[in-house]
């Protein structure tokens, strides 16, 4: 993230994630997250200061999508002939929400009213 602001030099940069330090003031007007993490998401901002006084920039908010790993369920069901079978999502922790798709012996199963 680049945080952009004009005045009389030395300029200073301090960035905050949800409203708490995460860095001291410094002259480094970037921030960069190496390897991103969930723990990362949250709403940013960056102070900038010089012997003026200071100045809180907008906030961004970061969001972090991710995909937790799917619990294998062999969900086998017998039924008899003409009645319903249920079968559950297998569940996972992930953001945004999955969009699931059903097979059939290889094939996709299209959504209609009876399905």
């Amino acid at each position: 993230m680049t945080c952009l602001a004009e005045g009389s030099w030395p300029l200073e940069f301090k960035w905050m994630l949800n409203n708490t330090d995460i860095t001291a003031f410094s002259p480094e007007y970037k921030y960069t997250i190496s390897s991103l993490q969930r723990s990362n998401m949250g709403v940013y901002q960056c102070v900038v200061r010089n012997r003026m006084g200071a100045l809180l920039q907008r906030r961004a908010e970061i969001q972090v999508a991710y995909m937790g790993d799917f619990i294998d369920n062999d969900q086998r069901k017998t039924v008899t002939q003409g009645r319903a079978a249920i079968l559950n999502s297998p569940a996972v922790s992930c953001f945004p929400r999955p969009q699931v798709t059903w097979f059939r012996d290889g094939y996709k199963i299209i959504p209609s009213n009876r399905v």
